[in-house]
Order: structure tokens, then C-alpha cells, then sequence
């Protein structure tokens, strides 16, 4: 009888199961859905000093550990690396300084103490830190081809932003003492029409319009050049959307998936296609009296016969338009510290 019964309460009881980000995955590290683990993945640093190191942090990691995915945080990730020695050098503990969206690639500063870490972030908010990020759409410009991109950012459903414009807005503090979520971008873009697409992505054959349409807005069309003046949530893919040129691969805010040719059946390749492409390409500020400077070109070049013509493309715009005579310097050396 008892055994009877426990039979029947299992029946009736939801079962449950535990899943773990720092269990083996079997899926590919570079995918948006992937639970990235600590061994799955390389943070390369690109500088450091006795205050600071700065990382290298690849697409589809989020910054904080995310309960919903079990997946380990950059932070996390980190630590599980030093604690196993791994190919991540510097054993001490790391401090959060700024954080990059879970699809933005690129330099993320982290600080080795506290007080570093509570300086860092007082110089982002007063805007003491110059940054500049690289990016490509599948759209061409419509509305215009530079300038600024002001206003509220307003948190819609599902988690996405819109921008509220108030050309004539002052960032101010509210009554309650937070600050409103006012934002500043400025951008700058350059037609990639004549850049030579990797085979990869020579899209098929369609059969009429929409499809076409559809094909055409997930190769890359234009580059694009963002010097943030705030620091918000999603601030540069809302402010893409805005201006028509919605990142490419940035589902959210409409940039469409970038598909090889052979995605569906037959052709493999090591490259990752499916991420959002944008990028913190560069970052200039001073600590003590010291200088930092740090460029990492966007690892966009998979997308393209050579990755040095998207280079060269990327490097002229900061030759026309960077502001700091620091960045230019490592720029034009291609170089990065």
C-alpha cells in the first residue's frame, strides 16, 4: 500500500530539475542561446597596469549572472578562470567598472580594487572617458548620415527601449534625486557598397520581393561610427534603430540575423555570423596622472573577402572624425596596447 501511494504522489508532484552554467556544454560557445561555461571561452587582455586590466569580451556574454539561463556573468567567468588556472593570468580579484551589453564585443575595463573601481565609474559619470564603438547595418542611411541622436530612453515591453526626443532636454536630476535616463550619441557612417562580401555570404537566389528584401537587409551595407556621450542601457542600438540603421544582427531592434550561404544544410565555417556587430573599438581617459589609451579593431572581418579593407574603411572614419589625438596615434599604428 505504501509503495502504492508513492507511486501515485510522484505522479501528481512537478518534477524538477537543476541545470548549471559550470557543467560541460555541448553546444557551440559563440552562439546566443549557448550556456557559455568557463572553459568554453578566452579573455585576451589587451592592457594593464597597476591599477587596471582591460579584456577583450566576446559577443553573448552578459555582464551580471543571469538566473533565467544559468548562464555565468563576465565577472563569474573570470573568477571560475583564475580559480582553475587557466589562460586568464592575473589571479587577484577584479572589480565591475562599466558593463557592455550581452551582444556588444569589445575593450571592458576592470579595476583591481575598490577605490579604482569607485574612481573608474565617477569618471564615466562625469564623462571624463572618451569611447568610441564600431558598428555595421544592413540598412542604408535615409534620414542622415551624421549628426546626433538625443533623448529619453523609455524601457517598452519585453525589455526594449525607444527613445523619447526632446531636442532642447537638459540631463538633469528628478525630484526623487535619480537621474533621468537622458541620452547623447553621436554617429558618423560610410557606405560599404563597394567592399567585397565573403563568399559566404553571396545570399542564394530569390523568388520575389519580400524575399529579397528580406536577403538584402542582413548583408552589411553601411559602417558605423558611435562616440557616446552617456552611458544607458541598449543607448547605441535604440539609437541606430532611431536613425534608420539598425545594427545587423540585433534582432531586438529590428537589424535582422546574418546567415551564411550554406547556414541551413551544408557549408560549416568557424566564424561567427550569428552576433550582433557592434563593437568598443576605443577608449582614452586619465588615472593619477597616467594616461590610458586602448584601440581594439572590430572583429568584423569574417564578413568580407579581407578583413583589412573593412579595416581601412573603420580607420578612416576615426581619421576624420576621432577627437582624441591619443586614439588617433594607436589607430593609425593599428595597433593595440
Amino acid at each position: 500500500i505504501l509503495l502504492l501511494f508513492s507511486f501515485i504522489i510522484s505522479l501528481l508532484l512537478p518534477q524538477c530539475t537543476h541545470s548549471f552554467a559550470t557543467q560541460p556544454s555541448t553546444q557551440t560557445p559563440t552562439s546566443p542561446s549557448t550556456i557559455i561555461t568557463p572553459t568554453d571561452i578566452h579573455f585576451p587582455i589587451l592592457y594593464e597596469n597597476e591599477h587596471l586590466l582591460a579584456i577583450s569580451k566576446p559577443p553573448h556574454i552578459p555582464h551580471h549572472d543571469d538566473p533565467q539561463s544559468n548562464q555565468l556573468g563576465i565577472i563569474s567567468l573570470l573568477r571560475h578562470q583564475q580559480q582553475q588556472q587557466s589562460s586568464f593570468s592575473y589571479p587577484h580579484r577584479l572589480y565591475g567598472v562599466h558593463r557592455l551589453d550581452r551582444v556588444t564585443s569589445g575593450i571592458l575595463l576592470l579595476a583591481k580594487s575598490s577605490d579604482i573601481a569607485n574612481t573608474l565609474v565617477n569618471k564615466f559619470k562625469e564623462r571624463e572617458v572618451t569611447k568610441y564603438y564600431m558598428a555595421i547595418s544592413g540598412k542604408k542611411p535615409r534620414k542622415k548620415k551624421q549628426g546626433w541622436v538625443k533623448g529619453d530612453m523609455v524601457l517598452g515591453r519585453r525589455g526594449s527601449y525607444k527613445l523619447v526626443n526632446e531636442s532642447n532636454k537638459k540631463e538633469e536630476e528628478e525630484e526623487d534625486g535619480k537621474r533621468s535616463n537622458y541620452a547623447v550619441t553621436r554617429f558618423f557612417t560610410a557606405g560599404l557598397g563597394n567592399v567585397p562580401l565573403s563568399p559566404s555570404l553571396h545570399p542564394k537566389e530569390v523568388e520575389n520581393e519580400e524575399e529579397e528584401e528580406q536577403v538584402s537587409s542582413t548583408t552589411p551595407k553601411t559602417a558605423i561610427l558611435f562616440q557616446p556621450h552617456t552611458g544607458k542601457t541598449h543607448q547605441l542600438r535604440v539609437a541606430a534603430k532611431s536613425v534608420g540603421l539598425p545594427i545587423l544582427g540585433d534582432a531586438r531592434y529590428g537589424g535582422g540575423r546574418v546567415r551564411a550561404a550554406g547556414d541551413d544544410d551544408t557549408t560549416t565555417t568557424d566564424a561567427d555570423f550569428d552576433r550582433t556587430y557592434l563593437h568598443a573599438a576605443a577608449i582614452q581617459f586619465e588615472i593619477d596622472n597616467e594616461e590610458v589609451c586602448i584601440y581594439s579593431p572590430p572583429p568584423f572581418g569574417h564578413l568580407f573577402t579581407s578583413s583589412s579593407v573593412l579595416d581601412d574603411v573603420f580607420v578612416g572614419m576615426m581619421k576624420k572624425h576621432c577627437e582624441s589625438d591619443s586614439i588617433l596615434q594607436h589607430v593609425d599604428g593599428r595597433s593595440m596596447l
